[in-house]
């Protein structure tokens, strides 16, 4: 089975796309852990009361798209999760359908290198990003400067993986001596990571 990432507390996409041969449209999704149970079904009668209201199909089956959020991801929504599908009574399972979900730490922000020396009162640009599994609920970042400019976007790096970025701009303030500049991710859900680096000011 494949293996995707999670923070706790905050949410996972889970990517998942199938082809389905038929001519007839599959009306239903269904996730399921491996060892029974149902995590996501249209019908919330279905779905186990340790998911109810945490989980939601993203894809439109029409398009061969059944990719899942779980949301405030407890500790032991480890999986596996299958995917399978229904049209009226026939039940369609799929191969590879299966994934395990492993719990992580909220990854650090990484920030762009800013030059050993600046000049007070200079206008200095610097980026801070951080990667997630979370694309409904991204990433907010604090800095320790207030900001004359702020930009921020967002990426998808790798399957289940997406990227944030901060960019802003800064007047340096004046003092001789070394000063900190400070990038702090907030994830969904209020877990934070933060970096720092120093700037010498002269």
């Amino acid at each position: 089975p494949f293996r995707f990432s999670a923070l706790t507390r905050s949410c996972v996409v889970i990517p998942c796309s199938f082809q389905y041969g038929g001519e007839m449209v599959l009306t239903r999704g269904i996730w399921s852990k491996k060892s029974g149970g149902v995590v996501y079904h249209n019908g919330q009668s279905y779905v186990l009361d340790h998911f109810k209201g945490r989980t939601r199909l993203l894809g439109d089956l029409h398009e061969g798209n059944c990719s899942l959020e779980i949301d405030d991801i407890k500790p032991f929504d480890n999986g596996p999760f299958c995917f399978s599908a229904e049209r009226e009574h026939e039940k369609y399972r799929f191969n590879n359908s299966c994934v395990f979900i492993i719990m992580k730490s909220p990854d650090k922000p990484v920030m762009t290198q800013v030059p050993t020396e600046v000049d007070a009162g200079s206008t200095l640009s610097v980026s801070c990003s951080v990667t997630h599994t979370c694309p409904s609920h991204p990433p907010e970042f604090s800095w320790s400067v207030p900001n004359l400019t702020s930009e921020v976007t967002h990426t998808l790096t790798t399957r289940g993986t997406w990227e944030t970025t901060s960019t802003i701009t800064f007047m340096v303030a004046g003092g001789d001596g070394v000063k900190s500049l400070t990038c702090t991710a907030i994830f969904w859900r209020d877990k934070q990571q933060a970096s720092t680096v120093t700037l010498n000011v002269k």
